[in-house]
């Protein structure tokens, strides 16, 4: 696999966490303010999310490289997620949520070929 590949995987993962994080909090187009446990499960999303894509970024293209691309991965895609969803809210939510999981699903397979090629 590629460092661009991978790098592209990992962008396209944040989706899942501010899909989940745009759910939770109140918004014009998704969010119904949630408490409690449906937010707290948005912040684990997040986290995760963060954890999965930091980890596959740094292993394909080094620390300072990894880092910055995740997070100029979360404040360009959320600022373009927003976007969407107040112009387009359900096509939106529907193509987000697919391309982080394809995003995440790629995180998940890059990480799982750099362990077994070592």
């Amino acid at each position: 696999m590629t460092a661009e590949l991978i790098g592209t995987s990992a962008v396209l993962a944040s989706l899942i966490g501010l899909t989940r994080w745009a759910q939770t909090v109140p918004t014009r187009a998704w969010g119904d303010g949630s408490t409690g446990r449906a937010r707290a499960l948005a912040w684990a999303v997040a986290l995760c999310t963060l954890v999965l894509q930091t980890a596959a970024a740094v292993a394909a293209t080094g620390p300072a490289a990894g880092v910055a691309l995740v997070i100029a991965a979360w404040m360009a895609l959320g600022w373009l997620l927003v976007l969407a969803m107040n112009l387009w809210p359900q096509a939106a939510l529907r193509w987000a949520m697919c391309l982080g999981a394809l995003g995440g699903a790629g995180c998940v397979v890059a990480l799982g070929w750099l362990l077994v090629r070592g």
